[in-house]
């Protein structure tokens, strides 16, 4: 099909430019035609010119010669003897013009033999005129008078004006001749144009055609494309959902998990440990060697370990699931992550919450949560920071989570990096309420990182706001 409509226009440039060339042969082909009519018609008037001059000329050679005969005047022979002078260059250039014009019409033996006749006529016309001021010198005006007045001399000029009214119907035909062939060279032209420009009309039409027809092939590609790119989006929109409720559902389930575990580890072992430590203490009170220092050092190691793992024990299930949370509240569980991440990487932290909390769902409760714990772990692992603020604000629509520090930063193209699986993490926990997560670079240096969530998508019920119960003391809360 490409090769197709390549070929096509291919054809079609070519029957352009072929058209092109017709137009300006066909117009240099008129215009030079054109112009030899002209030359012509150019050439034929100066030749009747001339014939009008020559009998110009021979009128004023016979007019002098009659006055001069008649009143025996001197005056009158300047006139014949210039009108003398002229006839023979005239009749010279007028056969030089006729010979200019072979090919031509006039230029046949009939026209150069009625020139040779002329010639003829005209020498013995000059000699009838010379012999008579001859004769009028020599014998006086009477018979000079006589001479003039014989037939002969009208019947030379006759003849003369004759041969040269022959003449001029000739230039005449010849003019006709030239103007009914200008004619007919106007009329070839303009079929011959009217040709080229039906065939322009035809390769418009045709060209209007094949470009309707490519938009229209363009116009169904683009909206085959368009359905198809509807489509796909349909498909990624469909699987990024289904992706987004899975990672949800992965994140709730590990919540669960953790949740499930950490009571075990509560319940269980932390009973295990105690009861340990309980018989632990009752056997050091009863031994008989509770005095020796050496024994009761082994004891007061023994009941060290003991607390060390109750704490360690406490640590993780902290860690998995924090009691203040689901005890106390957001808050309080808040202040205890800061306090024991900010404390163990030795940051100076500062602290900003509403005076009441509201009653967020379980899953917001321990989303909140966790954006809080995987910022303040990140700034202690990457950002080597001094301090740290975090704030929580409730306005009428939204709570906001704001975290800044004091550290490197973050470079823009780490921002939503593939590998950076904990800010892809927050991002994803923060989307799935219908939040916005925004992270930023401060100056002079350091992170800020701003969670929008709509209390719409949080709240476990509608916005009823009770006391934050103020943390009693971690140990005591064990």
């Amino acid at each position: 099909m490409i090769r197709s409509r390549q070929i096509t226009r291919i054809v079609a440039l070519s029957l352009a430019f072929v058209l092109l060339a017709a137009l300006v042969i066909i117009a240099e082909i008129g215009q030079s035609g054109q112009k030899e009519i002209d030359g012509r018609i150019a050439l034929s008037q100066k030749r009747q010119i001339l014939l009008a001059e020559l009998l110009e000329e021979l009128s004023q050679a016979e007019a002098g010669q009659r006055g001069y005969v008649l009143t025996g005047d001197g005056k009158y022979l300047q006139p014949y003897q210039n009108a003398r002078d002229r006839i023979e260059p005239t009749l010279d250039q007028f056969a030089d013009l006729l010979r200019n014009a072979d090919g031509g019409p006039l230029a046949n033996t009939e026209q150069r033999d009625t020139l040779r006749h002329l010639r003829v006529l005209i020498g013995a016309k000059l000699a009838e005129i010379s012999a008579s001021l001859e004769l009028y010198v020599t014998h006086g005006s009477e018979q000079a008078t006589a001479l003039i007045g014989t037939d002969l001399s009208s019947s030379t000029m006759q003849d003369i004006r004759g041969a040269v009214t022959t003449l001029r119907d000739a230039e005449r035909n010849e003019v006709n001749a030239e103007v009914a062939r200008a004619e007919r060279l106007r009329l070839i032209s303009r079929a011959l144009m009217g040709g080229v420009v039906l065939l322009n009309i035809t390769l418009l039409i045709v060209s209007a055609a094949l470009l309707a027809r490519q938009a229209r092939r363009r116009a169904e590609l683009t909206e085959q494309l368009a359905n198809e790119n509807e489509e796909l989006e349909r498909r990624v929109r469909r699987r990024t959902t289904e992706l987004s409720a899975l990672s949800s559902h992965l994140q709730q389930l590990s919540e669960k998990e953790k949740a499930s575990l950490a009571r075990e580890l509560h319940d269980e072992l932390g009973g295990l440990l105690i009861a340990v430590k309980m018989d632990v203490s009752w056997l050091q009170k009863r031994s008989p060697n509770a005095l020796d220092p050496a024994i009761q050092t082994r004891w007061t190691r023994v009941l060290k370990v003991l607390d060390d793992g109750v704490d360690f024990k406490r640590r993780i299930v902290e860690s998995l699931r924090p009691t203040l949370l689901d005890n106390m509240g957001l808050l309080p569980a808040v202040r205890w992550i800061t306090q024991e991440t900010c404390d163990r990487a030795g940051l100076r932290y500062t602290e900003s919450h509403p005076e009441a909390e509201p009653l967020l769902a379980d899953d917001a409760a321990i989303m909140v949560f966790r954006l809080v714990q995987e910022a303040l772990t990140n700034i202690a692992k990457h950002a080597h920071a001094s301090e740290v603020r975090v704030e929580i604000a409730i306005s009428d629509s939204e709570l906001t989570v704001l975290i800044t520090d004091n550290g490197i930063g973050i470079a823009s193209e780490r921002r939503d990096a593939i590998g950076s699986h904990g800010l892809a993490t927050i991002r994803h926990r923060v989307r799935s309420f219908g939040g916005t997560l925004d992270i930023e670079s401060m100056s002079p240096s350091g992170t800020l990182l701003r969670a929008r969530l709509p209390l719409a998508m949080i709240l476990k019920t509608q916005p009823a706001l009770v006391p934050a119960p103020v943390p009693p003391a971690i140990a005591a809360a064990q």
